[in-house]
């Protein structure tokens, strides 16, 4: 076996997982909870999908490595992995407004910008 083909075999079992914990997500923003299953739950998963080798070294090494499993993973453990949901979301910070009118300040930049040019 080539080494790109490791990296196809790495990119289809992310893939898979990812797929698997998406499904999670949904269920979970249905029913506006938050989602975590067990890492036991997510090999047997896996090795049902066809991924039979699938183990936390391999999850860690994939999160690690890769960008799509970090947006869908909120946190990991040997024992649990919590999927991010619309319900973390809500319980997030709310973003801080500009309550200094930046808007417009940039229009009044913008009308005496163009004065200059008349």
């Amino acid at each position: 076996m080539r080494f790109t083909e490791f990296k196809n075999t790495d990119k289809q079992v992310e893939s898979a997982l990812v797929n698997t914990l998406l499904n999670l997500k949904g269920d979970a923003d249905e029913k506006n909870t938050s989602a975590e299953i067990s890492f036991d739950a997510v090999k047997e998963i896996m090795k049902n999908t066809g991924y039979p080798a699938f183990s936390y070294d391999l999850f860690k090494q994939l999160h690690d490595n890769g960008k799509v499993l970090k947006n869908v993973v909120k946190d990991f453990n040997q024992e649990k992995i919590v999927v991010r949901t619309e319900k973390d979301a809500e319980t997030d910070p709310a973003m801080d407004f500009d309550n200094q009118g930046s808007t417009d300040k940039v229009k009044q930049m913008a009308k005496s910008a163009m004065k200059r040019r008349q």
